[in-house]
């Protein structure tokens, strides 16, 4: 073997060894100029955002999965205060067009009075959130919120429009579910008629 052709064997590994220190030393600083913890997604795909200003200048940010809302139309609400959630508590008061102040109804949450008492999102713990809620009435309705912090307490209002329910009118959804049964009816109602017919005539013979 040539003095050459060892040197270049020797050269070789230690030019493939300085090659991979070099690597990990850009990956470690590239590693280090990311964030260790990217922010958890928001739940849901959200569509729409309106911003509350709060009573101390602060503001809510209310997103929502569907956007325009229908009445009886399932969605999720989220709801970022600035700076967070961390040593807050909130609460969302709903009132309905009717002005109903419990507008939510069937729903299993924590209430004070009114109010409800807003959780953390089952699917985004960052956030406060309404997993999969309807607003069951057509119109105009306010979320009165407040929020309780180290500063003390604000409040805001946001009103929110509930547009027609999705698919078809109720009363032609009720009729065409109906539909199906109305010849049974009118059986049952010849039926009755019939019996109370022959109940007169029996009556009738005995006296």
């Amino acid at each position: 073997m040539s003095p050459g052709t060892r040197r270049h064997r020797v050269r070789g590994p230690r030019r493939r060894a300085l090659a991979a220190v070099a690597a990990a030393a850009a990956a470690t600083l590239h590693m280090g100029a990311t964030p260790a913890v990217a922010a958890p997604p928001l739940p849901g795909e959200i569509v729409h955002t309106e911003t509350v200003r709060m009573s101390d200048r602060s503001a809510i940010n209310v997103s929502f999965t569907e956007w325009p809302i229908r009445a009886l139309q399932s969605l999720d609400f989220v709801f970022e205060p600035t700076g967070g959630i961390e040593g807050r508590t909130g609460w969302v008061t709903t009132v309905s067009p009717t002005g109903d102040r419990r507008g939510l109804k069937g729903i299993v949450l924590q209430r004070r009075g009114d109010s409800v008492v807003l959780p953390r999102h089952p699917r985004a713990r960052q956030v406060w959130g309404l997993d999969v809620v309807s607003l069951p009435e057509e119109g105009t309705w306010r979320f009165e919120f407040a929020v309780r912090g180290p500063g003390g307490t604000s409040t805001g209002v946001l009103p929110i429009r509930a547009i027609e329910p999705p698919g078809p009118p109720l009363t032609l959804s009720w009729t065409i579910a109906l539909a199906p049964w109305a010849p049974v009816a009118l059986l049952l109602a010849h039926g009755w008629r019939r019996g109370r017919r022959r109940h007169g005539a029996e009556a009738t013979w005995s006296g």
